[in-house]
């Protein structure tokens, strides 16, 4: 025989307290809490244990899980609407409001639906909009105030990524049309190559073996500031100024709450847009100026030093520099500089990271 519960009468009587749907929606927290405390939904003080009208109209408010104390199979929570003295679930319930009754349900995920199938999808269809409106308005109103600090952030930068961006375009004049040196097609993958001689058996015609040498390319050094050498612009300065401007679209300031709340559903999902994808850019752009920036420095210096030096380096090239020049030519003879001012080797504030809305679970 299947488990049984030992559910009290009065638990079946009707308890019409909530004739608004404001009414009922003031009390959910009291019932998620008590859910997480008990695990028994069917105890809270104004759940109607009786089983709906076939037909009845229904609204969700909200949805829960049995905590883990409840969790075995003879611990889960019966459900008025098809299983009222026995367990049922503990994943996804639904605390139910109906209209017409004035009472609160807490009911299992899909079982409204044998008593009103329509019903019980346009309700569902009608609380994952409403969710996700709730997700949107969390969301900006506990993110969109990292828009101005980003915004501050990027301002601070500016003299930098110009300073990245004027060393980057001379390096390329300088190679390009003064030294005609196409580097990129050797660093380009991000790895430092050379070539080597390799030896192999050959059997000839007559039988006899034969050692035949070959040239190959080997890896010498992984170079991730390969960039620096991109025949493409790099336009950091221009693409952060675009980012900045995009994030002041959605600086409200002190009206921030009042303009989230007020506002309609589509211009959310596009402030959020916005915010998320702004801060990434911004991230972005700062990571692509760092890695640029590192193949000037020390260690990018030494690297491409010795790989330069390298007997079987597919090009000649000097290479050289500290702090405040980066020099570079055919030969040492040659070689041409670059000024790195000290703006060149600012910091860069860090920008927030956040999810992006789809993400969002929001504060209960």
């Amino acid at each position: 025989m299947p488990l049984q519960l030992d559910i009290p009468d009065e638990f079946f009587d009707p308890k019409p307290f909530y004739p608004s749907r404001a009414s009922a929606e003031a009390v959910l927290r009291e019932i998620k809490e008590h859910i997480k405390q008990t695990g028994e939904p069917h105890t809270w003080r104004h759940h109607t244990h009786s089983k709906p009208v076939t037909g009845a109209r229904i609204v969700y408010l909200g949805t829960f899980d049995l905590p883990p104390s409840h969790q075995a199979a003879d611990r889960h929570a019966p459900c008025p609407c098809c299983s009222p003295r026995a367990p049922k679930f503990s994943h996804k319930g639904k605390i139910a409001w109906f209209p017409d009754e004035h009472v609160i349900r807490m009911i299992g995920p899909e079982c409204f639906q044998t008593l009103n199938p329509e019903g019980h999808w346009e309700a569902v269809a009608q609380f994952d909009r409403e969710e996700s409106e709730r997700r949107t308005i969390d969301y900006l109103i506990k993110n969109l105030h990292l828009a101005v600090g980003a915004r501050k952030i990027i301002e601070q930068s500016n003299p930098t990524l110009e300073a990245i961006d004027h060393a980057h375009a001379t390096l390329q004049n300088r190679l390009s049309d003064v030294a005609h040196i196409d580097i990129w097609r050797h660093v380009g993958r991000g790895v430092l190559n050379v070539n080597v001689t390799g030896r192999r058996m050959r059997r000839s015609r007559d039988g006899s073996e034969q050692i035949d040498e070959f040239l190959d390319i080997r890896p010498l050094f992984e170079f991730p500031s390969h960039h620096m050498f991109s025949p493409k612009t790099s336009r950091l300065h221009s693409r952060m100024k675009a980012c900045a401007t995009r994030l002041g679209f959605v600086d409200f300031g002190d009206e921030l709450q009042e303009r989230v709340r007020t506002m309609a559903q589509e211009d959310r999902a596009k402030s959020a847009r916005i915010l998320s994808n702004g801060l990434s850019t911004a991230s972005t752009i700062f990571e692509e100026a760092t890695s640029i920036r590192n193949g000037f420095a020390p260690m990018g210096v030494a690297a491409l030093k010795g790989w330069t030096k390298h007997e079987g380096c597919p090009i000649h090239l000097y290479i050289n520099g500290d702090n405040n020049n980066f020099y570079v030519g055919k030969d040492e003879t040659q070689a041409m500089r670059i000024e790195l001012p000290p703006a060149f080797w600012h910091p860069f504030g860090e920008i927030p990271k956040i999810p992006t809305v789809t993400s969002w679970s929001g504060a209960e």
